[in-house]
């Protein structure tokens, strides 16, 4: 199978390769989505960080929004677990009904 798998991301420019982004960047709304995501079974906060795909800082002042707004809540143990509330449960689940409606969900 020796042939080259072609990257719709990677293009060729000027002899040199270059990424172009496909993507758009996501917004407060979609990485709240994750961080709530990676925390429904108790995750500690280098885990929420990792699965959501942020750097420390944005970590730090989305899980600030987060629990100030009763989304996320803590479990006191020698690391901090952080866990999805009832409250982010339901935020959670009226976000997907959302994305079934736009039809942008996708399974």
């Amino acid at each position: 199978m020796g042939g080259r798998v072609k990257c719709p991301w990677v293009q060729l420019k000027y002899g040199k390769r270059v990424v172009t982004s496909n993507w758009k960047r996501r917004g407060r709304v979609e990485i709240l989505a994750d961080i709530l995501k990676a925390a429904v079974n108790g995750a500690r906060g280098t885990h929420i960080m990792y699965k959501a795909n942020l750097n420390f800082a944005q970590r730090s002042k989305y899980l600030t929004e987060a629990l100030n707004a009763g989304l996320i809540g803590v479990r006191v143990r020698s690391p901090l677990v952080y866990v999805t509330t009832q409250e982010g449960h339901e935020w959670l689940k009226n976000y997907r009904k959302l994305l079934e409606s736009s039809g942008a969900f996708s399974a």
